[in-house]
C-alpha cells in the first residue's frame, strides 16, 4: 500500500516524492519475524525493523527517522488488522482492573503538528560548542548508528537518535558524544527538548477506566503510548485477527 507522505509525522517536508510503500507481512513474514527478531538487544531489534521497511521501499532511507519509528508502528498495525484497528489491554493503575480498549488508526493515532521552521534545523550550544542541528534522514542516522551497532558503548537507541540529531558526526564524533552523554543542567532540558521536537511526534492514546471515577465522580483515565504498543505486537495476532466458523470446515 502506498502512504502518502504529507500524512507522515513530518508533513512530508522536503520529500522529493510524494509516497512511500509499506507492505503486511505475510504469514512467512511473520513467523521469520518472531523466530529471527532479537529480543533484549535494542539497538539489533531496531536495525530488524528498518531492514523490513526497506525491503517495502528503498526509498526509505530518504526518509526522516521521525517518519520511519511511526512506519514501523504503521507495518506491524496493517499485518495484524485490515481495518487499521487494534485490541490492547492495559491494567488501571488506580484500581488493578483490566481495561480493554479498541485502538482506532483513524479516531485514536493523532500527531502533534509540525511547525516547518524546526525541520531546517538549528544552532545549539552545547558545553560550550556551538552545532548545527540536522533532522536526520535513516542515510544520516545510519552514520551515527553503525558505529554503536559496532562498539556497543552506547546501547540507548534514545540516546543514539538524539546525537544523530547533531551535524558534523563523521568530524567530531567524540565532542559531540561527549556532550551529549555528559550534558547537564540546562543542557539537559536542551537535549530533552530536541528529542522532544524531532521523535516524539505520535499524541499518547488516552483510554478511560470503565471500572472506577476519581473523587468528583469522573472516569479515571489512563496514558497510553503508541510506542509502548509495539513491543510484542505480534504477540496479539490472535485477538486482532480472529478466524470465524466459515474458515475451517471439518469433515
Amino acid at each position: 500500500m502506498e502512504i502518502n507522505v504529507a500524512q507522515l509525522p513530518s508533513g512530508g517536508y522536503g520529500y522529493g516524492f510524494p509516497t512511500i510503500r509499506i507492505q503486511p507481512l505475510t504469514f512467512l513474514g511473520v513467523c521469520q519475524y518472531k523466530d529471527n527478531y532479537p529480543t533484549g538487544d535494542p539497538l539489533g531489534s531496531y536495525l530488524y525493523d528498518l531492514r523490513a521497511l526497506i525491503e517495502d521501499d528503498q526509498r526509505i532511507k530518504e526518509c526522516y527517522v521521525m517518519d520511519v519509528d511511526f512506519l514501523i508502528f504503521y507495518k506491524k498495525l496493517c499485518t495484524v488488522s485490515d481495518d487499521l484497528s487494534y485490541q490492547i489491554q492495559i491494567n488501571c493503575p488506580h484500581c488493578g482492573k483490566p481495561i480493554n480498549k479498541k485502538i482506532s488508526f483513524s479516531s485514536d493515532i493523532h500527531f502533534r503538528k509540525i511547525d516547518e521552521k524546526i525541520m531546517k534545523g538549528a544552532k545549539i550550544n552545547l558545553n560550550g560548542h556551538e552545532y548545527d542541528t540536522i533532522v536526520p534522514t535513516v542515510n544520516d542516522f545510519m552514520k551515527v548508528f553503525n558505529l554503536y551497532l559496532k562498539y556497543r558503548k552506547v546501547t540507548d537507541i534514545k540516546m543514539i537518535k538524539t546525537i544523530a540529531l547533531i551535524g558534523n558526526f563523521d568530524y567530531q564524533a567524540n565532542q559531540i558524544e561527549s556532550d551529549v552523554l555528559g550534558a547537564t543542567h540546562s543542557d539537559i532540558t536542551l537535549l530533552m527538548a530536541l528529542r522532544d521536537l524531532y521523535y516524539d511526534r505520535l499524541e499518547p492514546i488516552i483510554v478511560e477506566c470503565p471500572h472506577c471515577r476519581d473523587e468528583k465522580g469522573e472516569r479515571r483515565s489512563v496514558t497510553v503510548s503508541v510506542e509502548s504498543l509495539i513491543v510484542d505486537f505480534f504477540r496479539e495476532l490472535y485477538v486482532n485477527s480472529p478466524i470465524d466458523a466459515s474458515k475451517i470446515v471439518f469433515k
